[in-house]
Parts: C-alpha cells; sequence; structure tokens
C-alpha cells in the first residue's frame, strides 16, 4: 500500500527514507574528504615553515 499528500505527491516508504538519507550523508563525506585533505596540506606546509597550525 502506498501513500500520497492532500496534492498527490508519493510518501516514500520508511525504507525509501532510510535509503536517501544514507545517500545524503554519502555524498555528504565525498564532499567533505578533500576538503579535509587540503587542510592537512596546507597545515603540514604550515609545519615546514615552523608555524603551528593550531596557534594562529
Amino acid at each position: 500500500m502506498r501513500f500520497f499528500t492532500a496534492d498527490g505527491q508519493l510518501v516514500p516508504t520508511p525504507e525509501e527514507s532510510a535509503e536517501q538519507e544514507a545517500q545524503r550523508a554519502d555524498q555528504q563525506a565525498q564532499r567533505a574528504e578533500p576538503q579535509a585533505q587540503r587542510a592537512e596540506r596546507l597545515a603540514a606546509k604550515l609545519r615546514e615553515l615552523n608555524i603551528d597550525p593550531d596557534t594562529i
């Protein structure tokens, strides 16, 4: 059995909602990874210059 809103929109099942949320979380993690890598490279460069990135 499927449910629809008053304006005809399909209401997702709990399983569909969970799958959509898992996909959103995966996409967010994929976007965050390059940013974390860039931050680590910048911190390493600062350390090479004898600058503590945690104090600036």
